[in-house]
Protein backbone atom coordinates (compact mmCIF):
# COMPACT_ATOMS: atom_id res chain seq x y z
CA UNK A 1 0.00 0.00 0.00
CA UNK A 2 1.20 2.97 -0.92
CA UNK A 3 1.31 6.16 1.84
CA UNK A 4 0.40 9.76 0.75
CA UNK A 5 2.54 12.04 1.85
CA UNK A 6 4.39 15.76 0.71
CA UNK A 7 7.49 15.28 -0.62
CA UNK A 8 10.12 15.50 2.62
CA UNK A 9 11.92 18.66 1.97
CA UNK A 10 15.56 19.58 1.06
CA UNK A 11 17.16 22.14 2.40
CA UNK A 12 17.34 25.06 -0.98
CA UNK A 13 20.66 24.38 -1.99
CA UNK A 14 20.34 20.22 -1.55
CA UNK A 15 21.60 18.16 -4.61
CA UNK A 16 21.54 14.17 -4.37
CA UNK A 17 24.83 13.40 -4.30
CA UNK A 18 25.66 9.76 -5.02
CA UNK A 19 29.10 9.29 -3.75
CA UNK A 20 31.44 7.99 -6.38
CA UNK A 21 33.85 5.44 -5.98
CA UNK A 22 36.76 7.54 -6.42
CA UNK A 23 39.72 7.30 -4.01
CA UNK A 24 39.70 9.50 -0.75
CA UNK A 25 39.50 12.93 -0.22
CA UNK A 26 38.81 13.50 -4.01
CA UNK A 27 42.09 15.87 -4.70
CA UNK A 28 43.83 13.35 -6.72
CA UNK A 29 47.14 15.18 -5.94
CA UNK A 30 47.07 18.03 -8.08
CA UNK A 31 46.76 21.92 -7.48
CA UNK A 32 42.93 22.50 -8.34
CA UNK A 33 41.97 25.95 -10.08
CA UNK A 34 41.32 28.82 -8.49
CA UNK A 35 37.46 28.57 -6.51
CA UNK A 36 35.09 31.20 -7.24
CA UNK A 37 31.62 30.24 -6.82
CA UNK A 38 29.63 29.58 -3.37
CA UNK A 39 27.54 25.99 -3.71
CA UNK A 40 25.37 24.50 -1.73
CA UNK A 41 23.84 21.20 -2.49
CA UNK A 42 21.86 18.39 -1.33
CA UNK A 43 22.38 14.78 -2.82
CA UNK A 44 22.93 11.01 -2.74
CA UNK A 45 27.01 10.12 -2.49
CA UNK A 46 29.24 7.73 -3.88
CA UNK A 47 32.08 7.12 -1.82
CA UNK A 48 35.55 9.26 -2.05
CA UNK A 49 35.56 12.79 -2.60
CA UNK A 50 32.02 14.00 -2.31
CA UNK A 51 30.48 14.37 -6.40
CA UNK A 52 27.40 16.18 -6.29
CA UNK A 53 25.88 17.09 -9.48
CA UNK A 54 29.16 16.15 -11.62
CA UNK A 55 31.49 18.22 -9.24
CA UNK A 56 34.13 16.44 -7.09
CA UNK A 57 34.83 18.22 -3.66
CA UNK A 58 37.85 18.27 -1.52
CA UNK A 59 36.30 17.07 1.54
CA UNK A 60 39.91 16.55 3.71
CA UNK A 61 38.85 19.48 5.41
CA UNK A 62 35.46 19.55 5.74
CA UNK A 63 33.38 20.01 8.61
CA UNK A 64 31.30 17.00 8.66
CA UNK A 65 28.19 15.29 10.65
CA UNK A 66 25.76 13.08 11.49
CA UNK A 67 23.33 13.32 14.14
CA UNK A 68 24.92 16.19 15.34
CA UNK A 69 28.09 14.67 15.98
CA UNK A 70 31.34 15.42 14.02
CA UNK A 71 32.36 12.61 11.79
CA UNK A 72 36.00 11.72 9.28
CA UNK A 73 35.69 11.87 5.87
CA UNK A 74 35.93 7.98 6.04
CA UNK A 75 32.54 7.94 7.37
CA UNK A 76 31.09 8.90 4.42
CA UNK A 77 29.51 6.03 2.28
CA UNK A 78 27.94 4.76 -0.58
CA UNK A 79 24.25 5.78 -0.83
CA UNK A 80 24.09 8.14 1.83
CA UNK A 81 22.31 11.77 1.20
CA UNK A 82 24.00 14.40 2.24
CA UNK A 83 24.15 18.24 2.01
CA UNK A 84 26.87 19.89 1.16
CA UNK A 85 28.65 24.00 1.49
CA UNK A 86 31.48 24.67 -0.26
CA UNK A 87 33.00 26.50 -3.00
CA UNK A 88 33.04 25.59 -7.04
CA UNK A 89 36.37 26.07 -8.99
CA UNK A 90 36.28 27.92 -12.25
CA UNK A 91 36.38 24.64 -14.50
CA UNK A 92 33.05 23.63 -13.13
CA UNK A 93 33.88 20.36 -12.11
CA UNK A 94 35.73 20.05 -8.69
CA UNK A 95 35.33 21.77 -6.09
CA UNK A 96 36.22 21.97 -1.89
CA UNK A 97 33.37 21.30 0.26
CA UNK A 98 33.42 23.54 3.69
CA UNK A 99 30.33 22.07 5.14
CA UNK A 100 28.45 19.00 4.79
CA UNK A 101 25.88 16.98 6.52
CA UNK A 102 24.38 13.17 6.53
CA UNK A 103 20.82 12.72 6.22
CA UNK A 104 18.75 9.39 6.86
CA UNK A 105 15.33 9.51 6.31
CA UNK A 106 14.52 6.82 8.68
CA UNK A 107 15.65 4.78 11.48
CA UNK A 108 13.99 1.90 13.39
CA UNK A 109 13.05 -1.68 13.07
CA UNK A 110 11.34 -3.12 9.81
CA UNK A 111 7.76 -3.36 10.41
CA UNK A 112 6.39 -5.11 7.48
CA UNK A 113 7.60 -6.37 3.79
CA UNK A 114 6.61 -6.88 0.34
CA UNK A 115 7.84 -7.84 -2.97
CA UNK A 116 10.67 -4.90 -3.38
CA UNK A 117 9.55 -3.04 -0.60
CA UNK A 118 9.41 -2.42 3.38
CA UNK A 119 8.06 0.16 5.55
CA UNK A 120 9.37 1.85 9.15
CA UNK A 121 7.78 3.73 11.37
CA UNK A 122 5.18 4.22 8.43
CA UNK A 123 7.33 5.36 5.92
CA UNK A 124 7.47 3.06 2.81
CA UNK A 125 10.81 2.26 1.15
CA UNK A 126 11.51 1.39 -1.98
CA UNK A 127 14.76 -0.69 -3.45
CA UNK A 128 15.61 -1.03 -6.86
CA UNK A 129 19.13 -2.32 -8.88
CA UNK A 130 20.39 1.21 -7.53
CA UNK A 131 20.19 0.61 -3.72
CA UNK A 132 23.59 -0.09 -1.91
CA UNK A 133 22.90 -2.58 1.16
CA UNK A 134 25.61 -2.31 3.96
CA UNK A 135 26.02 -5.07 6.59
CA UNK A 136 23.54 -7.27 4.76
CA UNK A 137 23.65 -8.64 1.07
CA UNK A 138 20.38 -7.71 -0.59
CA UNK A 139 16.29 -6.82 0.02
CA UNK A 140 16.14 -10.32 0.31
CA UNK A 141 18.03 -11.00 3.15
CA UNK A 142 16.58 -8.42 5.05
CA UNK A 143 13.79 -9.47 7.86
CA UNK A 144 10.87 -7.84 9.86
CA UNK A 145 12.61 -6.61 12.90
CA UNK A 146 15.79 -6.04 11.28
CA UNK A 147 17.05 -2.33 12.69
CA UNK A 148 17.88 -0.59 9.59
CA UNK A 149 18.48 2.96 8.55
CA UNK A 150 17.95 4.36 4.80
CA UNK A 151 18.90 7.02 2.80
CA UNK A 152 17.22 8.33 -0.13
CA UNK A 153 15.22 10.34 -2.28
CA UNK A 154 11.03 10.44 -1.47
CA UNK A 155 8.93 10.33 -4.29
CA UNK A 156 5.55 12.69 -4.98
CA UNK A 157 3.91 9.65 -3.50
CA UNK A 158 6.08 10.56 -0.48
CA UNK A 159 7.10 6.75 -0.80
CA UNK A 160 11.03 6.56 -0.01
CA UNK A 161 13.19 5.60 -3.00
CA UNK A 162 16.20 4.18 -1.54
CA UNK A 163 19.76 4.84 -2.08
CA UNK A 164 21.20 3.56 0.83
CA UNK A 165 19.95 0.96 3.43
CA UNK A 166 21.99 -0.75 5.92
CA UNK A 167 21.62 -2.60 8.54
CA UNK A 168 22.78 -3.02 12.51
CA UNK A 169 23.80 -5.64 14.04
CA UNK A 170 21.59 -7.47 16.87
CA UNK A 171 22.45 -5.67 19.94
CA UNK A 172 23.71 -2.56 18.50
CA UNK A 173 21.71 0.34 20.38
CA UNK A 174 20.48 3.20 17.73
CA UNK A 175 18.25 5.71 18.29
CA UNK A 176 15.32 5.77 16.28
CA UNK A 177 14.63 8.51 13.92
CA UNK A 178 12.17 9.51 10.84
CA UNK A 179 12.59 13.00 9.24
CA UNK A 180 9.54 14.49 6.98
CA UNK A 181 6.63 17.35 6.97
CA UNK A 182 4.43 17.53 9.81
CA UNK A 183 0.62 16.95 7.74
CA UNK A 184 -1.30 17.17 10.75
CA UNK A 185 -1.25 18.10 14.40
CA UNK A 186 -3.42 17.76 17.19
CA UNK A 187 -3.37 19.60 20.82
CA UNK A 188 -4.76 17.75 23.48
CA UNK A 189 -3.81 20.19 26.34
CA UNK A 190 -0.95 23.13 27.14
CA UNK A 191 1.74 21.50 25.02
CA UNK A 192 0.58 18.25 24.85
CA UNK A 193 -0.43 16.52 21.65
CA UNK A 194 -0.22 14.49 18.63
CA UNK A 195 1.57 14.86 15.39
CA UNK A 196 1.26 13.20 12.17
CA UNK A 197 4.28 11.89 9.22
CA UNK A 198 2.85 10.12 6.63
CA UNK A 199 0.71 7.09 8.10
CA UNK A 200 2.83 7.70 11.73
CA UNK A 201 1.57 9.19 15.18
CA UNK A 202 4.07 10.41 17.15
CA UNK A 203 2.74 11.85 20.77
CA UNK A 204 4.52 15.14 22.16
CA UNK A 205 4.78 16.79 25.52
CA UNK A 206 6.76 19.24 27.42
CA UNK A 207 8.85 17.10 27.60
CA UNK A 208 9.52 16.96 23.89
CA UNK A 209 12.49 19.38 23.18
CA UNK A 210 11.71 21.51 19.79
CA UNK A 211 14.67 23.48 18.39
CA UNK A 212 15.39 26.06 17.45
CA UNK A 213 11.69 27.12 18.42
CA UNK A 214 11.07 25.59 21.77
CA UNK A 215 7.28 24.28 20.91
CA UNK A 216 4.82 22.85 18.64
CA UNK A 217 1.86 23.82 17.48
CA UNK A 218 -0.48 24.48 14.23
CA UNK A 219 2.41 26.81 12.31
CA UNK A 220 4.32 23.04 12.46
CA UNK A 221 2.09 21.65 10.13
CA UNK A 222 4.09 21.55 6.69
CA UNK A 223 7.15 21.97 8.45
CA UNK A 224 9.98 19.62 7.15
CA UNK A 225 11.71 18.04 10.72
CA UNK A 226 13.77 15.49 12.01
CA UNK A 227 12.21 13.43 14.61
CA UNK A 228 14.03 11.60 17.32
CA UNK A 229 11.65 8.45 18.48
CA UNK A 230 11.43 7.48 22.24
CA UNK A 231 8.99 4.60 23.54
CA UNK A 232 5.81 4.29 22.29
CA UNK A 233 6.25 7.06 19.51
CA UNK A 234 7.09 9.61 22.05
CA UNK A 235 8.77 12.63 19.79
CA UNK A 236 11.99 12.77 21.94
CA UNK A 237 13.59 15.89 19.77
CA UNK A 238 11.80 17.51 16.75
CA UNK A 239 13.95 19.91 14.96
CA UNK A 240 12.42 22.30 12.11
CA UNK A 241 15.16 21.68 9.54
CA UNK A 242 15.07 24.99 7.74
CA UNK A 243 15.99 26.83 10.85
CA UNK A 244 18.80 24.35 12.36
CA UNK A 245 20.16 24.26 9.24
CA UNK A 246 20.07 27.55 7.84
CA UNK A 247 23.51 27.49 6.86
CA UNK A 248 22.38 25.30 4.00
CA UNK A 249 19.35 27.83 2.91
CA UNK A 250 20.79 29.96 -0.20
CA UNK A 251 20.22 33.80 -0.41
CA UNK A 252 18.61 36.08 -2.92
CA UNK A 253 20.21 35.36 -6.02
CA UNK A 254 22.71 32.72 -5.12
CA UNK A 255 23.17 30.00 -7.49
CA UNK A 256 22.12 26.44 -6.10
CA UNK A 257 20.43 23.23 -7.34
CA UNK A 258 18.05 20.63 -6.19
CA UNK A 259 17.21 17.08 -6.92
CA UNK A 260 14.34 15.20 -5.96
CA UNK A 261 11.04 14.41 -7.85
CA UNK A 262 8.81 16.43 -9.13
CA UNK A 263 5.29 17.38 -7.78
CA UNK A 264 2.64 19.78 -8.82
CA UNK A 265 3.59 20.11 -12.23
CA UNK A 266 0.78 21.48 -14.14
CA UNK A 267 2.32 23.42 -17.52
CA UNK A 268 5.52 24.73 -18.04
CA UNK A 269 3.94 28.28 -17.19
CA UNK A 270 3.32 27.24 -13.58
CA UNK A 271 5.27 26.58 -10.92
CA UNK A 272 6.10 23.33 -9.22
CA UNK A 273 8.19 21.64 -6.68
CA UNK A 274 11.22 19.36 -6.71
CA UNK A 275 11.77 17.87 -3.23
CA UNK A 276 9.47 20.58 -1.75
CA UNK A 277 11.40 23.19 -3.33
CA UNK A 278 9.17 25.76 -5.56
CA UNK A 279 10.68 25.91 -8.71
CA UNK A 280 9.63 27.77 -12.08
CA UNK A 281 11.30 27.64 -15.26
CA UNK A 282 13.41 30.37 -16.41
CA UNK A 283 12.98 32.32 -19.94
CA UNK A 284 15.92 29.91 -21.81
CA UNK A 285 15.93 27.10 -19.56
CA UNK A 286 18.09 24.03 -21.01
CA UNK A 287 17.34 20.28 -20.66
CA UNK A 288 19.55 17.58 -20.65
CA UNK A 289 18.85 14.28 -20.70
CA UNK A 290 15.12 14.66 -22.22
CA UNK A 291 12.91 17.03 -23.68
CA UNK A 292 10.68 19.80 -22.26
CA UNK A 293 8.08 17.22 -23.40
CA UNK A 294 9.53 14.46 -20.80
CA UNK A 295 9.33 17.38 -17.32
CA UNK A 296 5.73 15.98 -15.21
CA UNK A 297 4.71 14.72 -11.92
CA UNK A 298 7.22 12.18 -10.67
CA UNK A 299 10.18 12.70 -12.95
CA UNK A 300 13.11 12.35 -11.00
CA UNK A 301 15.23 15.74 -12.00
CA UNK A 302 18.00 18.46 -10.86
CA UNK A 303 16.63 21.93 -11.30
CA UNK A 304 19.72 24.31 -11.10
CA UNK A 305 19.17 28.08 -11.45
CA UNK A 306 19.15 30.92 -8.79
CA UNK A 307 17.06 31.62 -6.24
CA UNK A 308 14.79 34.66 -6.82
CA UNK A 309 12.17 35.84 -4.57
CA UNK A 310 11.98 32.90 -2.64
CA UNK A 311 11.74 30.87 -5.79
CA UNK A 312 14.76 28.60 -7.38
CA UNK A 313 14.32 29.55 -11.19
CA UNK A 314 15.84 27.19 -13.13
CA UNK A 315 18.26 27.57 -16.15
CA UNK A 316 18.66 23.87 -16.45
CA UNK A 317 16.87 20.85 -15.81
CA UNK A 318 18.77 17.72 -16.00
CA UNK A 319 16.91 14.47 -16.02
CA UNK A 320 17.94 11.55 -13.61
CA UNK A 321 16.32 8.74 -15.22
CA UNK A 322 18.27 9.23 -18.66
CA UNK A 323 17.74 5.99 -19.89
CA UNK A 324 15.30 5.77 -22.34
CA UNK A 325 14.49 2.52 -25.04
CA UNK A 326 12.00 2.14 -27.91
CA UNK A 327 11.86 -1.16 -28.94
CA UNK A 328 9.89 -4.60 -29.36
CA UNK A 329 10.95 -6.69 -26.07
CA UNK A 330 13.23 -10.34 -27.61
CA UNK A 331 12.10 -11.43 -24.08
CA UNK A 332 9.41 -11.36 -21.58
CA UNK A 333 9.93 -12.87 -18.04
CA UNK A 334 7.07 -12.96 -15.53
CA UNK A 335 7.71 -11.62 -11.94
CA UNK A 336 5.84 -11.26 -8.35
CA UNK A 337 5.48 -7.43 -9.47
CA UNK A 338 2.04 -6.33 -11.83
CA UNK A 339 5.29 -5.91 -14.63
CA UNK A 340 7.10 -8.32 -16.00
CA UNK A 341 11.04 -8.11 -16.46
CA UNK A 342 11.77 -7.46 -20.00
CA UNK A 343 14.90 -8.11 -22.33
CA UNK A 344 15.18 -5.27 -25.05
CA UNK A 345 18.28 -4.50 -27.60
CA UNK A 346 20.20 -6.95 -25.89
CA UNK A 347 19.46 -5.07 -21.87
CA UNK A 348 17.29 -6.63 -19.44
CA UNK A 349 15.02 -3.92 -18.09
CA UNK A 350 13.58 -4.79 -14.06
CA UNK A 351 10.69 -3.59 -13.07
CA UNK A 352 9.66 -2.58 -9.20
CA UNK A 353 6.19 -1.77 -7.79
CA UNK A 354 6.69 1.48 -8.51
CA UNK A 355 6.71 1.28 -11.89
CA UNK A 356 4.30 3.12 -14.27
CA UNK A 357 2.68 1.16 -16.35
CA UNK A 358 0.63 2.64 -19.55
CA UNK A 359 1.38 -0.16 -22.18
CA UNK A 360 -2.09 -1.76 -23.67
CA UNK A 361 0.54 -5.23 -24.22
CA UNK A 362 3.67 -6.25 -22.72
CA UNK A 363 4.68 -9.14 -25.24
CA UNK A 364 7.05 -9.75 -27.61
CA UNK A 365 5.04 -8.41 -30.41
CA UNK A 366 4.48 -4.60 -29.60
CA UNK A 367 6.80 -2.07 -29.40
CA UNK A 368 7.40 0.09 -26.05
CA UNK A 369 8.71 2.97 -24.58
CA UNK A 370 10.70 2.96 -21.64
CA UNK A 371 12.33 4.78 -19.50
CA UNK A 372 14.31 4.29 -15.78
CA UNK A 373 17.91 4.58 -14.73
CA UNK A 374 21.11 2.22 -14.62
CA UNK A 375 21.50 -0.05 -11.83
CA UNK A 376 24.63 -1.12 -10.18
CA UNK A 377 24.86 -4.45 -11.65
CA UNK A 378 24.10 -2.88 -15.82
CA UNK A 379 20.84 -3.79 -15.70
CA UNK A 380 17.84 -1.22 -15.99
CA UNK A 381 15.03 -0.30 -13.27
CA UNK A 382 11.97 0.90 -15.64
CA UNK A 383 10.33 3.78 -13.73
CA UNK A 384 7.60 4.33 -17.03
CA UNK A 385 6.50 1.90 -19.63
CA UNK A 386 4.25 2.82 -22.00
CA UNK A 387 3.61 1.95 -26.28
CA UNK A 388 6.21 2.50 -28.36
CA UNK A 389 5.30 5.42 -30.95
CA UNK A 390 5.85 5.56 -34.65
CA UNK A 391 9.60 5.83 -35.65
CA UNK A 392 12.51 3.79 -35.47
CA UNK A 393 13.92 2.26 -32.52
CA UNK A 394 16.54 3.82 -30.19
CA UNK A 395 18.56 3.32 -27.26
CA UNK A 396 19.42 6.78 -24.66
CA UNK A 397 22.11 6.72 -22.25
CA UNK A 398 25.58 7.88 -20.87
CA UNK A 399 27.77 7.34 -23.06
CA UNK A 400 31.33 5.20 -21.80
CA UNK A 401 34.38 4.03 -24.01
CA UNK A 402 34.35 7.27 -26.01
CA UNK A 403 36.80 6.16 -29.00
CA UNK A 404 37.44 9.46 -31.09
CA UNK A 405 38.92 7.72 -33.83
CA UNK A 406 37.01 4.65 -34.42
CA UNK A 407 33.63 6.97 -33.67
CA UNK A 408 32.21 4.09 -31.42
CA UNK A 409 30.77 4.49 -27.92
CA UNK A 410 28.95 2.47 -25.41
CA UNK A 411 25.90 2.78 -23.96
CA UNK A 412 24.88 0.43 -20.61
CA UNK A 413 27.77 -1.65 -22.23
CA UNK A 414 25.67 -1.94 -25.64
CA UNK A 415 28.68 -1.09 -28.48
CA UNK A 416 27.51 2.14 -30.84
CA UNK A 417 29.19 2.26 -34.29
CA UNK A 418 28.65 5.65 -35.75
CA UNK A 419 30.80 6.19 -38.44
CA UNK A 420 27.98 6.44 -41.16
CA UNK A 421 25.78 8.37 -38.45
CA UNK A 422 23.85 11.64 -39.46
CA UNK A 423 25.32 13.90 -35.82
CA UNK A 424 22.96 15.87 -34.12
CA UNK A 425 23.51 18.29 -30.92
CA UNK A 426 21.47 18.93 -28.67
CA UNK A 427 17.77 20.15 -29.39
CA UNK A 428 15.58 20.68 -26.30
CA UNK A 429 12.59 21.09 -28.51
CA UNK A 430 13.28 18.03 -30.07
CA UNK A 431 12.55 18.81 -33.85
CA UNK A 432 15.63 16.79 -34.90
CA UNK A 433 16.50 19.41 -37.50
CA UNK A 434 20.14 20.40 -36.97
CA UNK A 435 23.06 18.58 -37.90
CA UNK A 436 26.96 18.69 -36.98
CA UNK A 437 30.43 16.69 -38.21
CA UNK A 438 31.30 13.45 -36.46
CA UNK A 439 34.69 15.34 -35.40
CA UNK A 440 32.93 17.96 -33.53
CA UNK A 441 30.15 15.58 -32.25
CA UNK A 442 32.57 13.21 -30.57
CA UNK A 443 34.38 15.96 -29.30
CA UNK A 444 31.38 16.90 -27.23
CA UNK A 445 31.41 13.71 -25.83
CA UNK A 446 32.51 13.34 -21.67
CA UNK A 447 32.59 9.80 -20.47
CA UNK A 448 30.35 9.10 -17.89
CA UNK A 449 28.39 12.55 -18.31
CA UNK A 450 26.94 13.14 -21.72
CA UNK A 451 23.11 11.33 -22.96
CA UNK A 452 23.04 10.59 -26.29
CA UNK A 453 19.95 9.03 -28.04
CA UNK A 454 20.96 6.95 -30.73
CA UNK A 455 19.13 4.97 -33.64
CA UNK A 456 19.56 2.39 -36.00
CA UNK A 457 20.26 -1.29 -36.55
CA UNK A 458 20.52 -3.53 -33.55
CA UNK A 459 22.66 -6.91 -33.80
CA UNK A 460 24.15 -9.56 -31.26
CA UNK A 461 26.70 -11.08 -30.36
CA UNK A 462 28.17 -9.00 -28.81
CA UNK A 463 24.88 -6.29 -28.83
CA UNK A 464 26.13 -3.74 -31.04
CA UNK A 465 23.86 -0.74 -32.57
CA UNK A 466 24.79 0.17 -35.89
CA UNK A 467 23.70 3.82 -35.80
CA UNK A 468 21.92 6.03 -38.46
CA UNK A 469 21.85 8.82 -35.95
CA UNK A 470 22.77 10.57 -33.09
CA UNK A 471 22.20 12.91 -30.85
CA UNK A 472 23.82 14.61 -27.82
CA UNK A 473 20.77 14.79 -25.22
Amino acid sequence: MKIKLISAAVSVLALTVVLTACGGGGGGGSTPPATTTPVISKGVMLKGSVIVNGIRFEDTLANITADDTAKTPAFLQDGMAVKVKGKRNDDGVTGTAEKIEVENEVRGAIASKGTDTFSVHGQIVQVSGATVFANVTDFASLNVSDVVEVHGLRDAAGVIQATRVEKFGIGVVVEDEVRGIITGLTVASAGTGTFTIGSLVLTYSPATTVTPSGSLDMTSVGKLVEVHIGPANFAATVQYEDLEDAQFEPAEGQEFEVEGYVDLFSGPTATFKVNDRVVSLGASVRYEGGLAADLGNGVKVEAEGHLIGGILVAQKITFKENMKIKAVPTAVNPTSNSVPDLVVLGLTVKATSSTQNTASAIDTANSLEIRGFLNLDGTITAVRIKNGSGGNPFLQGVVTDVNVTAHTFKIAGVLVSAGAAIARPNDDNGTDTLTMNLGSFFANLSAGKTVVKTKGTFSTPPATITASEIEIE
